[in-house]
């Protein structure tokens, strides 16, 4: 088979081993096994053929979680004064993971450091000032979760967030997944806060692909849940693209949502018609294995052109890195 440069356009890491262990609790994985720090990333990468991989500094949902629940335990009135006080702690991390993302991608090249934006961060003059900020200590783009943080894409707080990024070329990286509790083969879970909303819903990207034509907007999870969305947004706006994060629909259910997710053998057919210039190769690694996601994108019939374009060269234009 013939070798191809490989970019992984997504990926999480943490800032320690334990904060690792904690944060992606993967049955049977040995501590010898786990690279999710910056400085176990790169022989990992190496080992697997990638030459860059994105990082989108997520903070770990545990954050998230423990503030919830120590808001839970108070009287309703003492929960709602509460509110601010999370927000506000929240923020905080945020901005504590963007500078260190930002660090990280100073030390290490081939770590391609995106940012979380969020409203947790504050009103909109507060998120344009982390922005500018971090775009000036070197981060390559921003990464949006919209069911993670509890906002919905077209929220009027994010037009200034989309008009900055527009403004300096920023391509922003956005979860498109459902936030449905889910379980693959590694036995990675998540609980979403609200799991009957939908934040991330591809069609709710609509309003922002409108009225911002000229913001790079990668969905990622391209064979999830409303994959079939996702084909008709690519048909409206030119400036929508995507990744193969979680891969697609196999019998040893490679996806997080195996009966709602895109077939492997159809997910050539919807790569062609979206595009093969818009899809990227990526793998949320490492709480899903990244192997077998390679190895099924390897073996889809495209040639060896779609296979580079996807694997590597779609991500050097769209990105710019």
């Amino acid at each position: 088979m013939d070798d191809f440069e490989i970019i992984d356009a997504h990926i999480h890491l943490s800032r320690s081993m334990a904060e690792e262990e904690k944060r992606m609790v993967l049955p049977g994985r040995r501590t010898r096994d786990r690279w999710a720090t910056a400085e176990t990333a790169l022989p990992f990468m190496d080992q697997e053929g990638i030459s860059k991989a994105v990082v989108l500094y997520l903070i770990p949902r545990e954050f998230r979680i423990d503030a919830e629940k120590e808001n839970q335990s108070e009287s309703t009135q003492q929960r709602h004064r509460g509110v601010g006080k999370i927000r506000s702690q929240i923020g905080e991390v945020i901005r504590n993971f963007n500078q260190w993302g930002c660090e990280v991608g100073k030390q290490f090249p081939r770590l391609i450091p995106f940012i979380t934006i969020a409203p947790n961060i504050g009103d909109s003059t507060d998120m344009i000032e982390e922005l500018v900020l971090r775009v000036n200590q070197g981060a390559k783009g921003v990464k949006l979760h919209p069911g993670g943080f509890g906002f919905y894409p077209a929220d009027r707080r994010m037009w200034p967030v989309y008009e900055k990024c527009q403004e300096l070329k920023l391509p922003i990286i956005a979860d498109s997944a459902s936030s449905r509790t889910f379980k693959t083969l590694t036995g990675w879970r998540v609980r979403p806060p609200d799991p009957g909303i939908q934040y991330g819903e591809p069609d709710n990207f609509t309003e922002v692909l409108e009225n911002f034509p000229n913001l790079t907007l990668v969905l990622a999870h391209l064979g999830s849940d409303w994959w079939d969305e996702r084909v008709e947004l690519a048909k409206k706006y030119s400036n929508v693209y995507f990744d193969t994060s979680h891969g697609f629909s196999t019998s040893d259910q490679i996806p997080c949502h195996p009966h709602r997710g895109l077939a492997e053998e159809d997910s050539v057919r919807i790569i062609r018609k979206i595009g093969v210039e818009r899809v990227m190769f990526g793998s949320d690694a490492p709480a899903l294995d990244r192997l077998p996601q390679l190895e099924q994108l390897l073996r889809l019939p495209l040639s060896n052109k779609e296979k580079r374009m996807i694997l590597s060269e779609n991500a050097k234009r769209i990105l710019q890195i």
